[in-house]
């Protein structure tokens, strides 16, 4: 953090003297409205520029009930010109726009929407489907996701320079959570078009996106999940950002009987069925596995191999997403409590499979 000079400090201190007088006078004779264009012209001098907008603001609404009409015209331009400066920086500050070209971000301003909420306001409803980003300018909104059951779960607080919906937009998905303002906030929304033009000119910037979007998606399936929801937040992120998502079709063979366990795979949607063979060669369905579940907990249980004991099979279109059995292990070797908790998860999701891997009676 920079540091001021003594010729600086004084000067600030002598700006900050005048801006109280000022104040004064305007609280004097609000009337009067050169006291008001004086506090305004110290704030931009001190780069107050938000405390700024609202002066002008107030200057204009005096000048108008005094049917000034060309200097309040005059103020309204400076408020706006303020205003631009403001959301251009904002965007320069946001982690995946940081990249892009001051001339990309000019031209991008010039069609964005300035999205304005009080508090408790919707900015986005959950399930819903449309594909606007929200690039957050003040204020703070609150990020509510859902259950399987369909409750309501606080997942975390979105601030000034943050980035809000990119889930939807990148994958067309519905919207995947309710986000709500938590006091009076300001946002920019993003032009899909424009957000297209930059991935093409900056391909970097969309991975940077999707990798910090796929971090938090996989954070929200963690929150659904008995077992990995008790991890600590900072554990939860750290897994995130080491797994991967991945989609299969119907009736798709994922792992194969004998196939060493290679990741733990939380099922995101989708209904799964474990199948063994019988001595004869049917077919046996050992237990079926549908959204939420975890497959390949058997690799923790110290006295299981550490083999996939049936096919996996895919009933209809799935998708999972992986964590390397690897830090996941090392995760449980830090959480024994974990551990103990995905330990029974796997007995009470695979407990039929368990039961016949035991006896081995009917599997060659």
């Amino acid at each position: 953090m920079s540091t001021l000079s003594p010729e600086e400090t004084e000067e600030t201190e002598a700006l900050q003297h005048r801006l109280a007088m000022y104040q004064q006078l305007a609280s004097l004779y609000p009337r009067e409205h050169k006291y008001l264009q004086k506090q305004a012209e110290v704030l931009l001098l001190l780069q107050d520029y938000e405390e700024a907008e609202l002066v002008l603001e107030k200057l204009q609404s005096v000048l108008l009930s005094l049917n000034k009409v060309e200097e309040a015209k005059k103020a309204a331009n400076i408020k706006q010109h303020l205003n631009k400066e403001q959301h251009c920086n904002k965007l320069y500050s946001t982690p995946f726009l940081h990249l892009a070209s001051s001339s990309f971000i000019e031209k991008a301003f010039r069609k964005h929407r300035r999205v304005e909420l009080k508090e408790g306001e919707y900015l986005i409803h959950y399930g819903k489907r449309d594909n606007q980003m929200y690039i957050v300018v003040r204020g703070e909104l609150a990020v509510w996701s859902r259950n399987l059951h369909g409750e309501k779960h606080f997942e975390h607080t979105m601030v000034a320079g943050e980035v809000i919906g990119e889930l939807a937009f990148l994958d067309s998905t519905p919207r995947s959570a309710d986000v709500i303002a938590c006091c009076d906030s300001v946002l920019l929304s993003i032009p899909s078009k424009a957000a297209l033009k930059l991935f093409m000119e900056s391909p970097e910037i969309e991975a940077a996106l999707r990798k910090e979007a796929n971090a938090r998606r996989i954070q929200m399936e963690i929150k659904n999940n008995p077992a990995l929801s008790k991890l600590p937040r900072n554990l939860q992120s750290m897994l995130a950002n080491h797994a991967t998502f991945e989609k299969y079709q119907t009736l798709e063979r994922m792992y194969a009987s004998g196939s060493n366990i290679e990741s733990i795979d939380l099922v995101c949607s989708g209904h799964i069925r474990l199948v063994g063979e019988k001595h004869d060669g049917s077919s046996l369905v050992l237990n079926s596995l549908k959204q939420g579940s975890l497959i390949g907990c058997s690799s923790v249980i110290p006295e299981m191999e550490n083999t996939y004991i049936a096919d996996i099979v895919s009933m209809d279109e799935v998708t999972v997403i992986h964590f390397p059995l690897t830090f996941f292990r090392k995760l449980l070797d830090a959480n024994p409590r974990l551990y103990q908790a995905v330990l029974q998860y796997a007995e009470e999701e695979q407990g039929s499979l368990l039961q016949t891997i035991s006896s081995k009676s009917s599997l060659i």
